[in-house]
């Protein structure tokens, strides 16, 4: 990612409540290689899995038998923290394919 590589892509996924803010480390890559996207993508399944397990009762509380509903908000949540240009590179790659196969 250009400008956003010297970054942590904080997924800047600002969390609800107490909850602490999920975190995926995006140095190095550009989102406009398609290898890039993938790991980029896999890094986000992986925070959303973690964060969700320690915190889904404070996003998604009526659906706490479901993991999967507070996995994909935060995955939606951590795409649309990256910039405009990322998220298009991004989806060119074919990242947002893959995260949505998650």
């Amino acid at each position: 990612m250009t400008g956003l590589m010297g970054l942590m892509l904080a997924a800047a996924v600002l969390a609800p409540g107490g909850a602490p803010d999920m975190r995926v480390d995006a140095k190095g890559l550009s989102m406009g290689r398609t290898g890039d996207a993938a790991v980029l993508a896999d890094r986000i399944q992986t925070a959303s899995r973690d964060w969700c397990a320690q915190h889904r009762a404070v996003l998604t509380p009526s659906d706490l038998g479901l993991p999967q509903v507070c996995e994909r908000e935060m995955r939606r949540r951590a795409y649309y923290q990256l910039p405009a240009s990322e998220r298009r590179l991004f989806v060119k790659a074919g990242g947002r394919r893959l995260l949505n196969r998650f």
